[in-house]
């Protein structure tokens, strides 16, 4: 990140969080407070315009809907304000928001809209493009928001010219702005084909063009290189983790391995960087962790630098947005009073929220993968059609490579000079010039033998491949089989399930032989396991491998794979819990089991739903002190969606 003395743009950081809600000491104020504006505010001065910071980027701002009752509660996109000294349509200063670009010499006004009627206008300052200053202002309210009517870029003069003489009370229009540079005339110049100006001298336009310098004698000062290189740097931005992005990959390592060891029921098992993106006008790079239980933890890095649609090297990234999955818990890890976290805080702050978070996220994922298989079926289906397409025009390609063969060739002085002295072609030249048929198995096995026929037969031997596999898919899930987690790489069957989730799980996945520069697919063998039990106590047998050489059809094949899995004993003492051990239970235990069912069949009073749920808890925490968690956990699962269930019928 480069640094220069231009300061703008942390100004505006230290104004942002110099008020009562920034990075700082100072309390919060008062739902009362915020609804009179009567609590601090950061203040700054941008290109001439004084501004007051209400809400700095990344915090919450909330309230109640005058008509609804309800309360709603955004998270601020961007810096958001007014602009002193001015009234809008409500009466209050024009709102306005404060972008990360302080070198934009453009404004955008957005007319706001609210039932089809106009409400306000909203100012986006300090943006680098219209599309950044849209999606900073829709996403500062609530998803599917509809309050942008319009938006409509002016120059800063422009601006200023609306602000002293526009009309607040109706939406801004183009045709209502004087010309950029010209605010200060009060009538549009039309000129003749002489390049002279109808009703007036050059004298005259030039005094009024004067006159619309805002005093700055912006005609009068001629721009120099260096002011230019010097508006283009001089950004400074500080957040909770910043590092070079040519040390990122091994700081998120570091990351990674804090949280391996901070993690009790979860750990990371890999991490993926992003190329460099663009968003908001910036350059982003995110950082994805995929956890044990299927989780993902993101963190999103930008370079707001004065090249922010560029990232070197050396270039600072700085990190602004971090998810759990797709929810966003910034505010959590955020700084807190100005000071950054450690990344030992992060890691343990992020782990406590994924591992609270995976038992409903193992829930969520079993009832979507049934959604998942008939989205997966229909691109099955057109994975199918690709291949047969593919088919088609290699056998076209085939029969015009043997239209041309059988053309009579001259025969070359070479050739004659081998016979004469005897030579004989190889065996491999011999199979290169006759064609071969690489759906019969006995001409697939000569072609995998010999590398040189892989790379001549790669484009049939793909096709047919692609081919094989999606009917090989098909069949096994027609037998029942399926995609776990919609993960289409694997299909699993489930054998002998208990009441306890219990059972043997097959597994099957696909190993790929590939050749040439665009790794056609000339070879497949299925790897089939099995896994006994749940949780700490599963066990997985050693894999067993079966390859595709063409001698079965997809559905014989599939026949194979579905005749491995074989059902447990009903008598298996890993399937059935031993009627000794649930006697054992102490009677705690069995009272809050017990308890959890009542609630699950619908016995217990929706009268008082707090102190239900408070029975649920205090039952759930009983059984995991007992070290049974994870064999009840759907029983718990299942007594915390009820409960649910009812607060939706009583409130809505």
């Amino acid at each position: 990140m480069t640094h220069s003395t231009d300061t703008t743009f942390l100004n505006i950081e230290n104004a942002a969080h110099g008020g009562a809600f920034g990075k700082n000491p100072i309390p919060e104020p008062t739902e009362a407070q915020c609804k009179a504006g009567n609590y601090k505010m950061g203040r700054v001065s941008f290109q001439g315009l004084s501004i007051a910071i209400e809400q700095p980027r990344g915090t919450y701002r909330t309230g109640i809907d005058s008509k609804t009752g309800k309360r709603w509660t955004s998270r601020m996109a961007a810096h958001y304000g007014y602009i002193s000294g001015t009234k809008g349509a409500d009466g209050d200063g024009v709102d306005c928001f404060v972008g990360p670009y302080p070198q934009s010499e453009i404004a955008y006004a957005i007319n706001q809209y609210i039932d089809g009627r106009f409400d306000e206008h909203k100012i986006m300052l300090a943006f680098p493009d219209e599309e950044t200053a849209r999606n900073a202002y829709l996403h500062s309210h609530e998803r599917g928001w509809k309050g942008l009517k319009s938006i409509i870029p002016l120059s800063i003069n422009q601006l200023k010219w609306w602000l002293k003489h526009g009309n607040k009370s109706q939406p801004i229009k183009l045709e209502n702005l004087p010309p950029e540079g010209l605010e200060a005339m009060t009538r549009k110049v039309h000129w003749d084909e002489n390049a002279q100006p109808y009703n007036a001298t050059i004298d005259q336009v030039l005094y009024e063009i004067r006159q619309s310098d805002s005093g700055e004698n912006l005609l009068l000062d001629a721009v120099r290189i260096d002011e230019i290189i010097a508006d283009s740097d001089g950004i400074l931005a500080l957040d909770a983790l910043v590092t070079p992005y040519i040390k990122l990959q091994r700081k998120m390592e570091v990351l990674q391995g804090v949280m391996e060891r901070m993690g009790t029921g979860i750990k990371p098992v890999a991490m993926q960087i992003t190329e460099p993106f663009k968003q908001f006008g910036v350059a982003n790079v995110a950082v994805v962790y995929e956890l044990s239980d299927g989780q993902t933890v993101s963190i999103y890095f930008h370079n707001p630098d004065a090249t922010p649609a560029k990232l070197s090297p050396n270039d600072d990234v700085i990190s602004y947005k971090w998810l759990l999955n797709k929810k966003d818990i910034t505010i959590v890890v955020a700084p807190e009073r100005g000071e950054d976290l450690n990344v030992r805080e992060v890691a343990r702050r992020i782990l406590k929220l994924a591992e609270k978070n995976s038992p409903a996220f193992a829930r969520a994922n079993s009832k979507r993968a049934d959604r998942m298989q008939n989205i997966q079926s229909l691109k099955d289906e057109i994975v199918v059609l690709e291949a047969e397409l593919k088919s088609a025009q290699n056998e076209l390609e085939i029969a015009k490579v043997a239209a041309e063969d059988r053309k009579p060739v001259p025969r070359q002085p070479e050739a004659d000079n081998a016979d004469k002295t005897g030579e004989q072609p190889t065996d491999n030249q011999r199979a290169v010039e006759v064609a071969l048929n690489p759906t019969s198995p006995e001409d697939y096995a000569k072609i995998m033998a010999d590398s040189e026929l892989q790379l001549k037969y790669q484009d049939d031997l793909d096709a047919l491949f692609q081919e094989r596999i999606v009917a090989v898919n098909n069949a096994l899930m027609a037998a029942n089989w399926s995609h776990p987690g919609g993960n289409k790489q694997i299909l699993s069957k489930l054998i002998g399930e208990d009441s306890m989730g219990s059972g043997l799980v097959y597994s099957v996945t696909r190993d790929f032989a590939q050749v040439g520069a665009g790794k056609n697919v000339v070879g497949v063998t299925y790897s089939l396991s099995h896994t006994v039990g749940h949780g700490v106590n599963a066990k997985m047998s050693e894999f067993t491998l079966l390859r595709d050489d063409l001698s079965k059809t997809p559905e014989q094949l599939a026949a194979e794979i579905d005749s491995v899995a074989v059902p447990i004993p009903s008598n298996s003492t890993e399937l059935n819990p031993d009627a000794a051990e649930i006697e054992a239970e102490s009677e705690d235990m069995k009272a809050a089991r017990e308890f959890l069912k009542s609630v699950v069949d619908g016995d217990k009073d929706k009268d008082d739903l707090m102190a239900l749920l408070d029975k649920i808890e205090a039952s759930a925490n009983a059984i995991i002190e007992a070290g049974k968690g994870e064999d009840y956990d759907s029983l718990i699962g299942a007594a915390a969606e009820k409960w649910a269930a009812l607060d939706q019928q009583v409130n809505g």
